[in-house]
């Protein structure tokens, strides 16, 4: 009879088969051995006998083929099993490195998309830093031309009814699909509150300038509008303005003058602009005319070295 010892190697050797023999039956060896096991099942049964039989003697067991069988089968088993764990540890290593590698690739991802975020970000901000410069510049080129603006308001003697504004033509490239607009470069006037700009370009068919462009006469007549309130809107409708918009001028001037700046030969490039609120302001176009005439190089310089600085420049619509 077998003894406590046996048995519990027997339990562990039948816990070590169930844990491997799935796999091992998974292979074409396994299956070989589990038929060669059922043809000789009735040889390994008086094999068994033999064995627990103890009046038989231990040389019957040497004459059973089943115990040849037996003593080949085994190391066969264990032979398969072990290659079969080396295969399976193989394949887990090989999982397990891609795997790795997987985990590996996504941190380098993340890494580099970090990176790649740093890079945009600063970027963004050299960017910002070049906008905000170009910006600063356009804001000190209007600085320096309504500073002479306000030395031309003094010459022509202006008061706190009147303003004096330097528009430029600026031409769009035909294949961009945008119209060809005027720029506000500089203003000036006694009053304060009257310098505020509210755009930086007009269209420039709308309102008193875009009405000069078109016009034959050329520094010659002056443009008045009603001193009624309700009658005045309905003429600014008639430049292309709206009621809404006109009623929020932070200057609603009663009076114009157009002093047109032309180059070469004769080609409109910009406007000054003298306005009233003063109704019916008679200006002196030849008073005008002279002095504007007398700084007709300084202008025309202005106008150059502002649109430089605009074309290297982004500038929205919307008040700066």
């Amino acid at each position: 009879m077998s003894s406590p010892t046996n048995d519990s190697c027997l339990v562990k050797s039948i816990k070590w088969l169930e844990r491997h023999v799935l796999e091992f039956f998974k292979t074409i060896e396994g299956l070989v051995l589990f038929l060669i096991g059922i043809i000789f099942t009735p040889s390994f049964g008086s094999f068994m006998q033999i064995i627990r039989d103890d009046s038989i003697p231990y040389s019957k067991v040497l004459e059973n083929k089943a115990f040849y069988i037996l003593f080949l089968i085994l190391p066969l088993y264990i032979l398969f099993i072990y290659k079969n764990k080396k295969k399976r540890d193989k394949e887990v290593a090989e999982i397990n490195a891609l795997i790795n590698e997987k985990m590996q690739l996504s941190l380098d991802v993340e890494e580099k998309d970090k990176e790649l975020n740093e890079i945009k970000q600063n970027l963004n901000d050299a960017q910002e830093a070049i906008t905000d410069l170009k910006t600063q510049h356009l804001s000190e080129s209007r600085e320096i031309t309504s500073r002479f603006l306000a030395f031309l308001s003094k010459k022509l003697g202006f008061t706190p009814n009147e303003r004096i504004s330097l528009y430029m033509l600026i031409s769009v490239d035909s294949n961009i699909d945008e119209q060809d607009f005027l720029h506000i470069f500089g203003r000036y006037s006694v009053n304060v509150s009257y310098n505020k700009t509210n755009r930086l370009r007009f269209p420039k068919d709308e309102g008193v300038i875009g009405k000069a462009f078109v016009s034959s006469d050329t520094n010659t007549s002056t443009i008045h509008l009603s001193g009624n309130d309700n009658q005045y809107l309905k003429e600014t409708k008639t430049f292309g303005i709206k009621m809404e918009v006109a009623r929020k001028f932070n200057m609603q001037s009663r009076s114009f003058y157009p002093y047109m700046i032309t180059k070469n030969l004769g080609d409109r490039i910009g406007v000054l602009l003298c306005e009233s609120t003063t109704v019916n302001q008679q200006f002196d176009l030849a008073e005008i005319n002279r002095i504007l005439d007398e700084h007709d190089s300084i202008i025309l310089e202005l106008l150059d070295y502002n649109r430089a600085i605009l074309n290297k420049t982004i500038v929205s619509e919307d008040k700066i």
